[in-house]
């Protein structure tokens, strides 16, 4: 006859069961990305159904804390020392009018890989801020584009130079790139910064097809317009933020608000007069009929040049239900310039909010938001035109392995993408 278990020989059983599980899924969650970052992403997917925003974020910070071990026990016994993310290009500083006659001398036609790389180091112009009227013309005769002179924080050769990026169609570079060096702890953590003109470029902001989830039901395609998917009209496209249910923080588009503001936290505003503004709901940004796009994304991360104290702290009310700000992983934030001419992007892996921040604060955002994070969402793409059509290239390496071309087709998730202007 089978002799059957005791009862505390059962409940050793589903507790072996249980913890076997867990480990399998964080051996799952530490390897699978690594090496197919879409099935990885789309896994945490899975298991937030099942389980909770919550709980997944709890898991996500075991899962990037033990991987941050594992990296910094890498680095320090490989002895191998970072590099920059790109060729530098020695050239002479320019400022001013020097760098628009550089840009005049370019090609108007970006090579197979990336957009032509020089240096374009400018001295600040310091200029006053915008008014609080989102409808105030801008001047009719706006000054030289000017790029904040970037201090290096680390000791990488190349650091904190500009290098020219994207260019329109008539040869003018419309976005410079540099790299820096924020992490003393991780000195491997090497986070791009990516400058653009707004005064020559125009933003626009997409939403997913399913993200972010809302209940206004309005027609949604994921997709940039057919008239601005063009070669010599689209130049890049970027991630936006996070999931609704990560911290239903708000959105709106074409005039309808998807998912209503919440006080006091950070929006990136797009209006009529194709000015674009960072700043808190509520204080800095408020409604208005000029108002055609907004997206929301927790807390500012720099506000009147200060880095928010509490980027460090894990407060899902505030920050969203993901990996507490002092957790090192995929991350991407945006910020805006003094003067409002010159949006920045940042992205990394293996970095915190904090560092992401300071990255920011260093290229010289007066207002700065954190979007989205973790591997696969993390997305920066430069358009180039080819005989096959528009090609996205993604803005590092790793970003190109993965690149899927998502933000010509389709997206399930939101985006922003930037135009040449009219």
């Amino acid at each position: 006859m089978e002799k059957r278990l005791s009862k505390r020989s059962r409940l050793w059983l589903a507790v072996g069961l249980t913890a076997g599980t867990c480990l399998f899924i964080i051996i799952l969650l530490v390897t699978i990305p690594s090496y197919l970052p879409g099935v990885g992403a789309q896994a945490a997917d899975w298991l937030r159904h099942i389980v909770g925003d919550a709980a997944v974020a709890r898991l996500e910070t075991v899962v990037f804390q033990a991987q941050d071990v594992l990296r910094n026990q890498k680095f320090r016994l490989s002895g191998k020392q970072p590099s920059a993310l790109w060729t530098v290009v020695p050239t002479p500083a320019i400022t001013g009018t020097g760098l628009q006659a550089k840009a005049a001398r370019l090609s108007p036609t970006p090579s197979a890989s990336h957009p032509s790389e020089t240096q374009g180091q400018t001295t600040p112009t310091p200029e006053p801020l915008p008014g609080d009227s989102p409808t105030a013309a801008p001047s009719p005769t706006p000054g030289p584009w000017t790029l904040p002179q970037v201090v290096p924080m680390g000791d990488v050769s190349g650091e904190g130079q500009w290098l020219s990026y994207i260019q329109e169609g008539s040869g003018r570079v419309v976005a410079y790139r540099t790299f820096l060096q924020p992490d003393p702890q991780r000195p491997f953590t090497l986070a791009a910064v990516v400058a653009m003109d707004l005064e020559n470029t125009r933003l626009h902001f997409v939403l997913g097809s399913q993200e972010p989830v809302s209940s206004i039901k309005m027609y949604r395609s994921g997709r940039i317009p057919s008239n601005d998917l063009q070669a010599g009209v689209l130049l890049a496209a970027f991630n936006g933020g996070f999931k609704a249910n990560q911290g239903q923080f708000g959105a709106m588009v074409d005039g309808v608000t998807v998912i209503p503001p919440r006080p006091g936290l950070g929006v990136i505003a797009l209006y009529a007069n194709d000015q674009v503004r960072i700043g808190a709901w509520g204080t800095q940004i408020n409604r208005s009929p000029e108002l055609l796009a907004w997206r929301q994304n927790g807390p500012l991360i720099i506000q009147d040049g200060q880095i928010n104290p509490h980027t460090a702290e894990l407060a899902p009310q505030s920050w969203g239900y993901a990996v507490g700000g002092s957790t090192a992983t995929w991350r991407s934030g945006i910020g805006l310039t003094a003067d409002g001419r010159t949006l920045l992007y940042a992205a990394a892996p293996d970095i915190t909010l904090p560092a992401l921040a300071l990255a920011l604060q260093a290229a010289g955002a007066d207002q700065a938001l954190q979007m989205d994070i973790n591997d696969y969402w993390v997305h920066f793409d430069a358009i180039q035109a080819s005989n096959q059509g528009l090609v996205a290239v993604g803005l590092l390496d790793e970003m190109q392995r993965q690149n899927d071309q998502r933000y010509l087709k389709s997206s399930i998730r939101d985006f922003f993408y930037l135009t040449a202007a009219p």
